[in-house]
C-alpha cells in the first residue's frame, strides 16, 4: 500500500468514527461542513474532542445532534481511545476522570448559605469560596469541567454517571 492509500484509509476510518460518535451515517456526515477541536488540559493532554458544525447543515441532521452533550457550540464526542503521537504510532489514552460535589456557598445577595448550580472538585469549591457537601460526589470525565477550571457548567446533570462516589 502506498503512503497516499494509507492516508486515504486513515481519513475514511476517521470519518466513520466521527459519524458513529455523532450517531450519523457516513453519508449524513458528508452533508455537513464541520471542524474537529481538541479539548486539552493545561499540559496539552487531549481529553476530549468537540465537533463544530458549520452553518448550512440540514435541519434533520441538527435535530439528530440536539440531544448530544455540548460545551458551548461544540458537540462533545468520544472517539475510540486512540491518538497519534509525533511518530504516527497508535497510543491508547485513557479519559481523565475526577470527582465533583455539590457545593455550598454564602450568598451575599440572599444573606444565606445556598447550594451552587455548579458541581466542583474540593479545590474548585475552595476557589469559589465555598465547601463541598459530603455524600454528593460523582466521578465524571474531566471534559465535563469548564475549560481550565475545577467546576462544571451551571445546572450540570451527573445522572449518567451512576451513584454517589464519595
Amino acid at each position: 500500500m502506498s503512503s497516499k492509500q494509507l492516508e486515504n484509509e486513515y481519513d475514511r476510518e476517521e470519518a466513520e468514527a466521527i459519524a458513529a460518535a455523532l450517531d450519523l451515517t457516513p453519508d449524513e456526515l458528508n452533508e455537513i461542513e464541520y471542524a474537529i477541536h481538541e479539548i486539552a488540559n493545561d499540559d496539552g493532554l487531549v481529553y476530549a474532542y468537540g465537533v463544530e458544525v458549520k452553518k448550512g447543515a440540514p435541519q434533520y441532521i441538527l435535530d439528530k445532534l440536539a440531544p448530544l452533550p455540548r460545551r458551548g457550540n461544540l458537540v462533545l464526542i468520544h472517539l475510540p481511545g486512540y491518538a497519534y503521537d509525533a511518530d504516527q504510532e497508535q497510543v491508547e489514552i485513557e479519559m481523565a476522570r475526577t470527582t465533583v460535589y455539590k457545593v455550598k456557598l454564602y450568598s451575599i445577595a440572599a444573606d444565606e448559605v445556598v447550594i451552587s448550580r455548579r458541581m466542583a472538585t474540593h479545590k474548585g469549591a475552595a476557589k469559589m469560596g465555598g465547601w463541598t457537601i459530603g455524600g454528593t460526589g460523582r466521578v465524571v470525565d474531566v471534559a465535563d469541567l469548564e475549560p481550565g477550571e475545577e467546576w462544571t457548567a451551571r445546572d450540570f446533570d451527573p445522572t449518567g454517571y451512576g451513584g454517589a462516589q464519595d
